[in-house]
């Protein structure tokens, strides 16, 4: 522990200058996404000031890695932030007391002034990139090392401009999500994805991660030094540590063309069906090639869905050298080609600073058809047809509309994970009710972004058994008027009772639609291999945030056992059962 000493010896300088900072600084999104709404990393609460943590909970700042792994040794109840995409305040927060910290990871000096300034790959023609600096890029093994509190969006960009060496196009990540202004630590942590059927999640790219775990040590991770607890960190909510650093594949920059069908939403379900079909099909007869071209035909599909209008735009892409048996039934390496379902420290942890959050806009309570149209019109720009490279085919937020969102009225993300062999099926059925007697699609007011993701082997992956549309919606009403919105909610509640939807892992609805959360039900085949890695990595649960689910219970013969009895080094022993809580 010597690295603790000398921490504590300098923590106390890190202070200096703090209590000057005001109340108008911006988020760490870098220089044109950030802005003024956010909590982080003077308050914790999301991008928008809300989901609150309690006031006495404190705030770490740790510039640099030995000053995190002093704050996680020290505090009873920890948990990482990056920069508050988030819309759950049971996960996002450490603890309700001065016992627990939330140490922000955008923080590091290195990451700071990155984020700050980004820096052209350009001025390391002719020299070695700093040890220090904050992404590493490998070429000759196509991966990138990045520090967990850079964006998507900053890595994005310094890859594509990564083009004076081996690769004169640039780099860019094989699959990347819609919202770029979230920290790779983020990401990974919360099986982040886009549109995929070969390459999976950020988390499924995953190469290697380093975290900090509940001593304060640090621990690397990858599928070859330990299979099973790399299964566990790749998507874990931040329930077994805080992840530092991240290894992902990269791969070159290349001409694609972008492809638009505008449809009525019955064409579109219709389509969806067929897909399901094919698949259901194919995977009866164990056909592993007729399974990938069924997963073919949604392969990097992005869609929207506008509710009010029952329309949607449907984008698809096309590369000179992607064929259908390209597409992987699992992302991950070991996955193919299976056809089965698939005063001192203390002195970095500082008191929040009280911000008041993006204020209510009763003009989004009215008119749906309206803004839907409005939205829909913003969109034809972005989803316009051509031929692009990589870095611009693939739609996602600008940083410009990260801003404007942002600030522009206050809302709360869903997303809802539906096997593949049932989103047609699910589709129709809800749509029934969406355009029944009572008008569920009132309760809408940005389009549905609908993606595609294939299998891959993370235990909290909600693909982690077969692949699946996901289905991102957006509340605007209910935070600008003050009442539940009830049309959105009977939405929700369809796709997951009717369809078994599992919930992304970062997102809103826990609390309304997950109420007594059983593991054991919802993730039948991994729950208890992660309840194993928990019990070897944080034993007094540290890293447990205000969660009530993270719960695991174990029986042999029909009769409740030790659950430590069931775990061992490749995690929960076939010998015992994995059983759902009794509490609730």
């Amino acid at each position: 522990m010597a690295w603790r000493t000398a921490v504590i010896a300098s923590l106390a300088l890190l202070v200096v200058g703090v209590a000057a900072q005001g109340t108008n600084y911006k988020c760490r999104m870098g220089p044109d996404a950030s802005h003024a709404a956010c909590g982080l990393p003077f308050e914790l609460a999301n991008f928008q000031g809300n989901f609150e943590c309690n006031d006495a909970t404190k705030v770490g700042r740790p510039a640099n890695i030995a000053d995190l792994q002093a704050l996680v040794a020290l505090y009873p109840r920890v948990k990482a932030s990056g920069v508050g995409h988030s819309w759950w305040k049971e996960q996002f927060c450490s603890g309700n007391d001065t016992r627990s910290v939330n140490v922000v990871l955008t923080e590091q000096k290195a990451v700071l002034d990155f984020m700050g300034a980004p820096t052209d790959p350009q001025q390391w023609v002719g020299r070695q990139v700093p040890a220090d600096f904050p992404v590493q890029v490998n070429e000759a093994d196509e991966e990138v090392t990045v520090a967990a509190g850079v964006t998507q969006r900053v890595l994005l960009d310094y890859l594509s401009e990564y083009k004076y060496w081996k690769q004169r196009s640039g780099w860019t990540l094989p699959a990347f999500s819609w919202f770029l202004d979230q920290t790779i630590g983020g990401a990974i942590s919360t099986a982040t994805h886009g549109s995929t059927m070969k390459y999976g999640s950020l988390s499924a790219q995953l190469r290697r991660l380093k975290m900090v775990l509940a001593n304060g040590t640090l621990l690397e991770l990858s599928p070859k030094t330990n299979p099973h607890l790399f299964m566990a960190a790749g998507a874990a909510v931040g329930r077994l540590g805080v992840v530092t650093e991240v290894t992902l594949k990269i791969k070159p920059q290349q001409a694609i063309q972008r492809r638009l069908q505008e449809l009525s939403f019955e064409q579109f379900a219709k389509q969806i069906k067929d897909t399901q079909d094919a698949y259901v099909q194919a995977k009866q007869a164990n056909d592993v090639d007729a399974m990938r071209r069924a997963l073919f035909q949604v392969d990097e599909t992005q869609v929207f869905w506008a509710l009010p209008t029952s329309s949607v735009q449907r984008v698809d892409y096309e590369h000179l050298d992607h064929e259908p048996l390209a597409v992987m039934l699992n992302a991950m390496p070991s996955g193919e080609p299976m056809v089965q379902a698939m005063s001192g420290p203390e002195d970095d942890a500082y008191k929040q600073v009280e911000k008041k959050a993006v204020a209510a806009n009763s003009r989004m309570t009215l008119n749906s058809r309206f803004w839907s149209n409005l939205y829909v019109t913003q969109l034809r720009n972005k989803v316009a047809p051509g031929t692009f490279e990589s870095r611009k085919a693939f739609l996602s937020m600008s940083d410009s509309e990260t801003q404007t969102t942002s600030t522009f009225a206050p809302y709360d993300q869903y997303e809802v994970v539906i096997p593949i062999d049932r989103a047609g099926s699910c589709l129709m059925e809800v749509g029934k009710e969406v355009y029944g007697n009572d008008k569920l699609w009132e309760g809408a007011r940005t389009p549905f972004l609908v993606r595609f993701v294939t299998e891959e082997d993370l235990y909290l992956s909600p693909t982690t058994d077969g692949p699946a549309m996901y289905i991102n919606l957006e509340d605007y009403v209910t935070r600008s008027s003050n009442s539940p919105n009830l049309q959105f909610q009977r939405i929700m509640q369809l796709f997951r009772q009717r369809c078994g939807a599992r919930l992304h892992w970062g997102k809103a609805g826990w609390p309304q639609h997950a109420k007594c959360f059983k593991g054991s039900v919802e993730y039948p085949t991994t729950w208890c291999h992660f309840g194993c890695a928990v019990m070897e990595l944080d034993p007094t649960g540290k890293f447990n945030s205000e969660w009530d689910g993270w719960k695991w219970q174990a029986t042999q013969g029909g009769k409740p056992v030790p659950y430590s009895a069931c775990c061992t080094s490749k995690g929960f022993s076939p010998a015992c059962t994995c059983a759902p809580r009794t509490d609730c």
